[in-house]
């Protein structure tokens, strides 16, 4: 077929008298040429007609048909990228332009409990992107000040956002991308599941289209028979059947921005924007348009479209996402207890720091705690050992029922503590309940409670510091000068020696939960292991800031007479430097990852500094 094609290809585009110089033109054999027009004669695609001693080869209709439908077979076929889909951890957020109606940036005006770009941000974290490399041009500053705190965030600045388009600001990236990424405008705020269908879709070349909005200046799109993009037009007319919006959000792979940075570097058009080269590209490579059934979503270019956005869209999105979480909240429950959803009530967000957990309440009138794990918590989490330990103190009356828990997903569903009143930083310092804490610590610490693993916070802190290589991240100043310390205690703490029992190993006030008949339950089992008792009681005065007399309180309840006070005392303080020295590390992690807990881990970090200077000072150096 290549062949005949070959042929039928030359006789359309020059009339044929000599079959030497077409075989020197297709550099064939003079008989192959013979056989493959005769063949073409047969068939009907050629006429031979007879000009005095030679002959001259036309295309007849059938030929022309014959020929339009290869060439159109061949325009529907598209090479393969060189790997396929992979897992996004980055997104490009292009932030350069300036509004007239604006004077900063459209991206930095308020929108909820933040700003248009720090909502679109939590919402791509929430999918598992944990780089941003942000191009600012007009009040680029502003940005770098939005996201000071946020140590996965790169501003970059584009000094001629004034004289060029949007790959001009894609080149400022050559060198630093070297994996496929999510490009987007900063100005576009859409619902959790339009990053999704880029996120988790099978396509590694995409760009997320929507119903047409009315918004202005849409980009129409129109797609072949593949589902990919097939023409990008502003101008209405020039589509001849538009299938969808662009909504400014694409998934580029990094084979496709090579190639869009080596079709920029022979342009001579510094206006150049960056949809019109993956059109193009896409000529060659599948371009998937994938779209999303009424996605609710906005663009920010006038002030109009922000007075638009705030009172009526995004509400919308704010409701929609909700249903959406409260709908995927019950579906997990279906599948993890095998009941309808019709024996679902009402389920009711019930907060959490590192996870997010519901309040489910059942038509029967149980009601059950389900826990959906946070993101990127497998690297910090073993899983398979939480559901051990949870499931033992559940059966030896320390936790509360565990009703499912599993340990690939992370998800977990206990049963609700009737009447329950989970304590805070002050009400755990009340006597009654000062009392019932002791009680329970003692009796796990004392217990045969079968633990296979051990919570060394030294090794931990170690483990951490080997995930922050692979990380964007920056620990505070004086880090090593404070590691130094810390470590120089652990060898203290050897040699005094520890004592490992089973212990829970995160005593913030919230996993104390009291029920209606003043019985007390440890939940939230995600760090327990075997440890020296004391940890557990440096967690408990650390994280619910006990004062002095808090703490000799407590002792009158924990300890059995007799007991030596002066070397728990020591220990309890080197539990206190190296769980704020842990904790700090920790929070570094998680924010490299797009978490953001304030002050929190530097907070911790300068309270280690002042307990290791206090240690030396009791104990000398």
């Amino acid at each position: 077929m290549d062949d005949l094609f070959s042929v039928l290809w030359a006789v359309n585009r020059t009339p044929v008298t000599n079959q030497r110089s077409l075989a020197g033109q297709l550099e064939m054999s003079v008989g192959k040429v013979n056989s493959l027009l005769k063949e073409a004669e047969e068939q009907g695609f050629l006429d031979i007609v007879k000009e005095g001693k030679g002959s001259r080869f036309l295309l007849t209709d059938s030929g022309r048909q014959k020929l339009e439908r290869a060439m159109l077979s061949r325009r529907q076929g598209k090479l393969a990228l060189e790997k396929e889909c992979s897992p996004l951890r980055t997104a490009v957020i292009l932030a350069g332009g300036k509004r007239e109606d604006f004077e900063q940036p459209a991206a930095l005006l308020p929108l909820g409990e933040g700003t248009v770009i720090s909502r679109m941000v939590q919402v791509l974290e929430s999918c598992g992107v944990d780089r941003f490399l942000i191009i600012g041009g007009h009040c680029w500053e502003k940005l770098q000040e939005e996201f000071s705190g946020k140590q996965n965030v790169a501003v970059i600045e584009n000094p001629r956002y004034k004289w060029s388009g949007t790959m001009q600001a894609l080149k400022l990236l050559e060198g630093k991308l070297s994996e496929d990424f999510l490009l987007l405008k900063s100005d576009l705020v859409l619902e959790r599941r339009g990053v999704q269908a880029l996120t988790e879709g099978k396509a590694p070349f995409a760009a997320l289209l929507a119903a047409p909005s009315g918004l202005g200046d849409e980009a129409f799109v129109e797609l072949d028979g593949d589902g990919d993009i097939f023409r990008i037009s502003k101008d209405i007319h020039q589509i001849n059947r538009v299938q969808g919006e662009l909504t400014g959000m694409f998934r580029v792979p990094a084979q496709v921005f090579r190639m869009m940075l080596e079709y920029f570097a022979e342009n001579e058009n510094p206006y150049l924007n960056f949809e019109y080269v993956l059109e193009n590209i896409g000529r060659l490579y599948g371009f998937k348009g994938r779209m999303v059934d009424d996605l609710v979503w906005a663009k920010v270019e006038t002030k109009n479209d922000y007075e638009k956005l705030a009172n009526i869209i995004y509400p919308r999105i704010q409701r929609k996402e909700k249903e959406m979480q409260e709908q995927y909240a019950a579906k997990t429950l279906c599948g993890a207890l095998g009941v309808n959803r019709e024996e679902i009530a009402e389920i009711l967000f019930a907060g959490g720091l590192t996870n997010t957990n519901y309040d489910v309440h059942m038509v029967s009138g149980k009601r059950y705690i389900l826990r959906l794990p946070g993101r990127m918590t497998e690297s910090l989490i073993d899983r398979q050992t939480e559901k051990q330990n949870a499931k033992t103190a559940s059966d030896m009356g320390f936790n509360c029922r565990l009703v499912y828990c599993n340990a690939k997903t992370g998800v977990k569903v206990s049963e609700y503590i009737d009447r329950a009143e989970t304590l805070n930083p002050r009400t755990v310092k009340l006597e009654e309940n000062l009392a019932l804490t002791a009680d329970i610590l003692r009796r796990l610490h004392d217990s045969d409670m079968p633990m296979e693993n051990e919570f060394d916070p030294f090794a931990e802190s170690l483990r951490y510091e080997s995930l922050l290589s692979g990380e964007n991240a920056r620990m505070y100043k004086g880090y090593e000068q404070l590691r130094a310390q810390v470590f120089a205690i652990r060898d203290r703490l050897n040699r005094i020696g520890k004592q490992l029992t089973p212990s829970h190993n995160d005593l913030v006030a919230a996993n104390l939960v009291k029920d209606g008949n003043g019985r007390l339950y440890l939940i939230d089992w995600e760090y327990a292991g075997k440890n020296d008792p004391m940890f557990d009681i440096a967690a408990l005065f650390l994280e619910n800031d006990f004062a002095p007399e808090d703490e000799e309180l407590f002792f009158h309840y924990y300890f059995k007479e007799g007991e030596n006070l002066d070397a728990a005392r020591e220990k309890i303080l080197i539990f206190k430097i190296s769980q704020d020295f842990l904790w700090s590390i920790w929070t570094v992690l998680k924010e490299a990852r797009g978490d953001d807990f304030g002050s929190y881990g530097k907070d911790r970090f300068d309270r280690c500094r002042r307990l290791c200077a206090q240690y030396w000072e009791i104990y000398g150096e």
